[in-house]
This record gives C-alpha cells, structure tokens and sequence, in this order.
C-alpha cells in the first residue's frame, strides 16, 4: 500500500512539474509582449507622433526590430556552434575565441548598417527631431529596464 501511495505521489509530481514547465514559454511569451507594449508606450510619448506619423513609424521600427532580432538570433546560434555545450567545460582555442570576437564585431557592423538604413527610412516619415527623441527614448528604456531588474535582483538577496 505504502509502495503504491508512493508511486502515486511521485507520478503526480512529475504531471505537476509538466504542467508547470509547459506554462513557462507561455508566460516567457505573454512577458515579452508586455514589454514590448510598455517599450512602444514608452517610445510613443517621447516622440509626440501625430496619427500620419504613427502610420508610418510603426510598421517601420517594427520591421527593424524583427531584422535586428534575427540578427541577434543568428549571432548566438553562431557562437553555440562554435563554442558548443557550456556544460562541456571544453577549453577553447585561441583561434575559436578569435572567431567569437570577430563574430561580435560583426554583429555590431550589420546592426550598424541597419539602423543607418532605418534612419533614412524613417526621415522619409517623420523628422530628424523626433528621430533623435526615438534613439533617446530607446536608450532610456533601456536603461529603466536594467535599473528595474538590478533591484528585482537586489531585493532578492
């Protein structure tokens, strides 16, 4: 009896951890898409678009966001396949960090190219004011977001 009470508890601990490591990309997902609403919100009122404007803007900074999470994308597959499974505890090459660092440089050149490229998009629909007050709020985002998770971090100690 006590063996199959015990089985039965093991069995529905383990649908328990299922249900709940099933819910994580979900909520990774639903948390991503709030962030990026209070990002959009928060890009919004730096800006001060007008209705013309926010027609043009959006589709264009959500184009550019795709393009450069693609990139970012394929740097971090790049680098997995280079420096393979953390957990290997594998000593690296010269030559394989070498490839990492310049894959990094590279990265930043693409990114770069693309912003350079939505830049003249951009000026095709709003000014150079409210594209300089877009770069600002980004960076001030960016910068709330890092503040906000080091006291989440700092109050969890």
């Amino acid at each position: 009896m006590k063996k199959k009470c015990l089985l039965l508890f093991l069995l529905s601990l383990a649908n328990m951890n299922l249900f709940l490591f099933a819910q994580r990309p979900d909520r990774r997902r639903t948390e991503f898409e709030e962030f990026k609403e209070r990002r959009v919100a928060f890009i919004s009122k730096a800006m001060a678009l007008n209705a013309e404007e926010t027609k043009a803007f959006w589709p264009l900074y959500n184009e550019l966001q795709e393009k450069k999470f693609q990139l970012n994308q394929e740097l971090r597959r790049a680098i997995i396949r280079i420096t393979g499974n953390e957990r290997d505890r594998k000593k690296h090459t010269e030559s394989e960090y070498k490839e990492i660092v310049n894959l990094h440089i590279q990265f930043k050149v693409k990114e770069a190219k693309l912003d350079e490229e939505y830049i003249l998009k951009f000026a095709k629909a709003i000014s150079y004011e409210k594209i300089f007050r877009y770069q600002q709020a980004e960076q001030q985002f960016a910068r709330q977001m890092l503040d906000q998770r080091r006291n989440r971090v700092g109050q969890s100690r």
